[in-house]
């Protein structure tokens, strides 16, 4: 009976949900597109490493990706605009790179052979933006060719007819753009739009996908750069991203303790003892988002895991994600990702703040036997120790342990005070974001994080890897009343039994919490040592991201229906 009226209550959301919230035309509407596509049950999810090269389609000039070139430009005209007063000429020009962008996949769309009726609109959408006044001329030879027959347009055809010259012509190398100022963040709508283009074109560069789906996910692509164009993109002052935090308690402030006995670096030793210990987190939205990350259990009797605010926080919406999934990982791991990805418990958000990038989820239960990982004090971490990261990295196995050195201490990273970090050049990618960043013994010194690692230039910068130090994460968790003590200096040793669960509390706070006023001592530095081999150590094969989150967000849509039908058996319907 209990279970029948809570089903009744839960049919207006259910039914709400079925109804359109705005006009067809609208970015509601778009967006509702965009995820029907992408949460097709036949839409392939075997992940193809050399899909695009394969596919072609991309406007290259002199082996220049075009489409990357003016990518690069947009995402520095984007923070140009994060800022008080931005500057008129650079919302233009970002405008109409958005449109060439738009224009661009368009293309792709019409190079696509049997693409069906989603060609006439990519032609159609082509030859309307030809005819459009541009702030920058169109060359005639472009002009000509969009606006003719179709069959005639393809990314050779563009090129050939000047395309290089106007996309380097809206992406000059010089002059960089004014920086973002910290404290803005992009509009809600654009984060939305951000979101799904990111997921539609990761279904582009990652799946298999036949003519049909291609030719859709290009046109959609070009409708969510049109939408960008038209969308006011100037940056809103954010508070969670404000640091703002006086009263927050520095526990550091004493002497550093005395170096203890040396521990070997033992990456066999520090895997076995710690890897039990971190997670695998999986965020997602019905909307076709999600976001894949890392998590160390640091308090057994509470179940709670420190994580980054960015993995369970969604960008579009500032607030967690509507479902955020835990996997613990199995005593054998067989390699296969699917085998290994069992049994995962629901988590909870129960703090979090945006500036720092940290968070603490709790679980309703730990596996039996789970021992919690350790806070290491990171002052007597000095640049050249070596260091271990474990997590899920991108193209690489589940539960991969890294390693590398601390290259140096960076503070108020992201002009964020007492946002203190390790730069190291230990292997980090998306996947590790929010694991550990582990001493010799086995305590987290660190907790990584994932950053932008692109030069004005768009160069690729390499082996410049982010964590924030252990004090700053003590610290704010003490204001969240989790009140960790430093481990001494020893490897991790495991019990058997792991102390009884408390009730879970009330839902704490889940506002950004701000972050510290005053910058946390930084390590004292010691001549480098000799830099040792890096090494990796993982007992699964390569997993593919977007196919794990794409499952998890079937899975929701299923257990949506389920419960849709049997509220309807229940009603007699």
């Amino acid at each position: 009976m209990t279970r029948f009226l809570l089903a009744l209550l839960l049919l207006p959301v259910v039914a709400s949900a079925q109804q359109p919230s705005d006009s067809v035309g609208g970015l509601s509407a778009l967006l509702r597109r965009v995820s029907a596509y992408l949460n097709q049950p036949d839409l392939k999810s075997n992940s193809v490493a050399a899909v695009a090269a394969v596919r072609g389609g991309i406007p290259t000039d002199q082996g220049e990706n075009l489409d990357l070139r003016l990518l690069d430009r947009a995402r520095l005209l984007r923070a140009a605009l994060q800022r008080p007063r931005p500057s008129a000429g650079d919302a233009r020009a970002l405008r109409e790179i958005y449109e060439a962008l738009a224009a661009s996949q368009d293309v792709q769309a019409l190079a696509v052979v049997g693409g069906g009726m989603s060609r006439r609109a990519a032609a159609r959408d082509l030859a309307a933006w030809a005819e459009a006044p541009h702030g920058r001329p169109l060359p005639d030879g472009v002009k000509k060719l969009l606006t003719g027959p179709a069959a005639r347009i393809d990314d050779k055809a563009l090129v050939s007819a000047g395309w290089a010259v106007y996309v380097r012509g809206l992406s000059p190398t010089s002059p960089a753009p004014a920086a973002a100022e910290r404290g803005f963040g992009a509009p809600p709508d654009a984060a939305r739009l951000d979101e799904s283009l990111k997921a539609l074109l990761d279904s582009l560069d990652q799946k298999k996908l036949d003519d049909g789906e291609q030719t859709q996910a290009h046109v959609l692509a070009a409708e969510l750069y049109r939408a960008l164009a038209a969308a006011d993109l100037r940056g809103r002052r954010d508070a969670g991203l404000t640091a703002t935090n006086a009263g927050l308690p520095l526990m550091d402030d004493g002497p550093a303790p005395a170096a203890g006995p040396d521990v070997p670096f033992d990456p066999k030793a520090i895997y076995q003892k710690a890897a039990k210990s971190v997670v695998l987190l999986l965020c997602a939205s019905s909307e076709g988002s999600g976001e894949l990350g890392t998590g160390s259990v640091v308090d057994v009797g509470r179940r709670r895991i420190l994580t980054n605010a960015h993995v369970v926080i969604r960008d579009a919406s500032k607030e967690p994600w509507p479902q955020i999934r835990v996997y613990f990982k199995p005593a054998v791991m067989t390699g296969d990702p699917k085998r290994d990805m069992q049994n995962p418990v629901a988590g909870r958000v129960v703090a979090y703040d945006r500036a720092l990038d940290l968070a603490l989820i709790e679980v309703p239960s730990l596996p039996s036997g789970a021992t919690g990982i350790s806070l290491g004090d990171p002052r007597t971490v000095s640049v050249g120790d070596r260091v271990a990261a474990i997590g899920h990295p991108e193209q690489g196995g589940l539960w991969t342990l890294t390693t590398g050195v601390v290259s140096t201490v960076v503070a108020n990273i992201g002009g964020v005070s007492g946002k203190n970090a390790f730069q190291t050049d230990t292997s980090i990618n998306r996947g590790n974001s929010g694991g550990p960043l582990l001493d010799a013994s086995g305590r987290i010194v660190g907790v990584n994080t994932s950053m932008a690692r692109k030069a004005a230039d768009g160069l690729a910068i390499t082996s410049v890897n982010f964590s924030i130090r252990s004090d700053v994460a003590r610290a704010w968790m003490s204001q969240q009343g989790e009140n960790l003590a430093y481990a001494g200096s020893a490897v991790l040793v495991a019990t058997d039994n792991a102390p009884p669960a408390r009730p879970l509390p009330p839902a704490m706070q889940t506002s950004p919490i701000p972050a510290p006023t005053r910058a946390m001592p930084a390590a004292a530095s010691t001549p480098a040592r000799p830099k040792p081999a890096p090494v990796e150590i993982t007992e699964s094969r390569p997993f593919d991201r977007e196919a794990i989150i794409r499952a998890e967000i079937a899975a929701m849509d299923k257990m949506g229906d389920d419960m849709h039908e049997e509220i309807q058996q229940h009603l007699g319907r």
